[in-house]
């Protein structure tokens, strides 16, 4: 029996300041939550997962991920390239 991961999902927005430099402000409400992931996942199905771990309506929320590599030690801010976003199946794939 294959085991699900588990990833961290964090709720908030990237914000590019003036500077052109980027900052992700989390939602300090919703702040973060764990969602399961297996092998073959699809986009729809992690969005979906997200907006129910986050008690949210698709109509009331948007969903967009962005990625961070866990190989990052920590949650760099005021960056000025974008992290990458997880928008297609393809992207899902190489991530999980």
């Amino acid at each position: 029996m294959q085991m699900d991961e588990m990833c961290l999902v964090m709720c908030g927005v990237w914000v590019c300041g003036s500077d052109g430099k980027l900052e992700f402000m989390v939602d300090k409400k919703k702040m973060a939550r764990m969602v399961s992931v297996e092998e073959g996942i699809s986009i729809k199905e992690l969005e979906r997962r997200v907006l129910v771990e986050f008690r949210a309506g698709e109509l009331e929320y948007g969903v967009a991920l962005s990625y961070w590599p866990p190989d990052s030690l920590e949650l760099e801010t005021r960056i000025k390239t974008p992290p990458c976003i997880a928008n297609k199946r393809w992207v899902v794939e190489i991530l999980f």
